[in-house]
């Protein structure tokens, strides 16, 4: 069933059951495969696939929204492939839409509330959930169930753990081992992206100073603003700086006793 203003490229393939309302424009190659619904304001652009019982567009899920406000909607990319039951919210800003990258896969029942930022080609497993408000970097990798608390950010190249929580930021290229405890750092995946075993010693030496050390926040956020100057250090000082939840670490006395508990087991 089609509501509204609904613009479709010649070659879009709406399958049975689907239902799109409001003002929407779905991009050439899109593929709705069946009981797709859909409300706008909404734009996706080429060859996005929508498996059965993606919801994309849909009101917030805030209690001080008035459902009947289109805002600024929800704004979508290129060749992402959204798979059963995927939901995505529209903003509840006039001004900035909830918006998806390219190149993304959300796997089943995976969900991105209202005003969500998502870059391009991140992998996102069953059950992931971003609360409002959260901003994700390119080529993000979550284990299922991960959830993300509004506000928080997850820096590009960054991966989380199944069944993972996040109330803080994660920084570029770190990899979450459980709730905002940081226990490494992405080199894998650094290698397979193609960065220069020089980029990764950069990041190794920003895992050490940020993670490992163990001096006051202010002196280690001190050492990596020495390493100012390369494109990398450059990247984590800026993400530091602009940190308005503070970050995840392996610091303070919830991870100190996890740290030790997982130690004795290890013994």
């Amino acid at each position: 069933m089609l509501t509204g203003d609904i613009e479709l490229a010649p070659d879009c393939v709406i399958g049975p059951n689907c239902t799109l309302a409001g003002r929407i424009k779905l991009g050439p190659g899109t593929v709705l495969i069946s009981s797709v619904h859909l409300h706008g304001p909404l734009v996706m652009g080429e060859r996005n696939v929508c498996y059965p019982g993606a919801c994309i567009g849909f009101a917030p899920q805030d209690l001080g929204f008035d459902a009947s406000k289109d805002g600024a909607g929800v704004a979508v990319g290129s060749r992402n492939v959204f798979r059963e039951q995927v939901s995505i919210h529209r903003s509840t800003r006039e001004d900035r839409p909830t918006r998806v990258g390219d190149d993304n896969y959300f796997m089943a029942c995976s969900h991105a509330a209202h005003d969500v930022q998502i870059g391009n080609r991140g992998v996102f497993a069953n059950n992931t959930l971003f609360a409002g408000h959260v901003e994700v970097g390119d080529r993000v990798v979550t284990g299922g169930g991960a959830g993300v608390h509004q506000f928080a950010r997850i820096g590009r190249g960054a991966m989380l753990g199944g069944l993972c929580g996040v109330t803080k930021d994660v920084c570029p290229f770190f990899t979450l081992s459980s709730t905002n405890y940081i226990g490494g750092y992405n080199r894998i995946g650094m290698k397979r992206g193609g960065f220069a075993a020089s980029d990764i010693d950069v990041v190794r030496e920003m895992y050490g100073l940020l993670v490992r050390d163990r001096r006051p926040y202010s002196q280690r956020v001190a050492a990596i603003e020495r390493l100012a100057g390369h494109p990398l250090a450059d990247e984590f000082i800026a993400f530091v700086r602009s940190s308005k939840r503070g970050l995840c670490t392996r610091h303070g006395r919830a991870t100190s006793a996890r740290s030790a508990g997982v130690g004795a087991e290890e013994q």
